[in-house]
């Protein structure tokens, strides 16, 4: 199998885990958490590319990330506030809509605009409304994480820029906003933990850090269709994740729904595996 599936393969599956770390890290505030989590992914970056002597932060590349790292801050503090708030099911739920994200756009940009595409997207939103019918709520939670990192793969998917050092720019211009959130929040917490939950709190970064510059990089060269296929694993892990650590339940309607949508997108995907394996570089 290519380098850049297994890439997207061990990305899911890191992100599916994630509500393990955050029930084990403790309790801390959502916004305390995004701070650490902007802070650390900076740094690491920042080491990484020293080390590597990578290219440093060039301020004309500032502007151009503007939009992802918007789109990325949203991503990461809708997670965290969701996760922390006990709505894990449905943070989860944000990665298995993402796919149906990604196909709409893909139609709406006019890419890969076939039938089986058209009646997919039909299909999956028709299961999303009936499922809100029965709620009597729209999934607010699921979308807010899912449309701004939607929009993040899109992005770098048309421009193509090195994953390093393109979610270092990211994260430098996120940076101001970490720093104030730990000031205005954090301070207080950081001085009752202990050495080791400060070096939980610390490999954040990093789990923040590899998962990302993996999908990133293999959204650069395997097509939508299969990057969607891959994308089950992390919200069937954080599925079941919910359930065994944080207690939390599935009405039986939400298991139909949930399975009637990951098996309309597999079957999409099986339909269009042959010939479209990898997008063109």
């Amino acid at each position: 199998m290519n380098k850049y599936h297994l890439q997207a393969i061990f990305a899911n599956i890191i992100w599916g885990s994630l509500p393990i770390y955050f029930y084990l890290i403790g309790e801390y505030p959502p916004l305390f958490l995004l701070s650490i989590q902007i802070v650390s992914t900076f740094l690491v970056l920042l080491i990484f590319t020293s080390v590597v002597k990578s290219k440093g932060i060039a301020l004309r590349r500032l502007s151009m990330s503007l939009v992802p790292s918007i789109l990325l801050t949203i991503n990461w503090g809708g997670y965290a506030i969701a996760v922390k708030s006990g709505y894990v099911i449905e943070a989860s739920y944000a990665y298995l809509i993402l796919p149906i994200l990604l196909l709409s756009m893909s139609l709406l940009l006019g890419n890969e605009n076939d039938l089986n595409k058209k009646i997919c997207v039909f299909m999956s939103l028709f299961i999303i409304a009936v499922e809100c019918y029965i709620n009597g709520i729209f999934p607010i939670v699921g979308f807010m994480i899912a449309a701004p990192f939607a929009g993040y793969i899109l992005w770098h998917s048309k421009y193509n820029q090195h994953p390093i050092e393109s979610l270092l720019h990211e994260t430098f211009l996120m940076l101001p906003l970490g720093i104030g959130l730990y000031f205005y929040i954090g301070i207080g917490d950081i001085k009752q933990v202990s050495t080791a939950g400060i070096f939980g709190l610390l490999i954040f970064g990093f789990i923040t850090v590899f998962p990302l510059v993996l999908f990133v990089n293999s959204s650069q060269k395997v097509s939508f269709n299969i990057l969607s296929l891959y994308q089950f694993i992390s919200p069937v892990l954080g599925m079941t994740i919910a359930i065994y650590l944080y207690g939390q339940t599935f009405e039986a309607h939400t298991v139909v729904s949930y399975s009637a949508l990951i098996f309309v997108l597999i079957v999409y995907n099986l339909t269009n595996l042959k010939g479209k394996i990898y997008e063109p570089s």
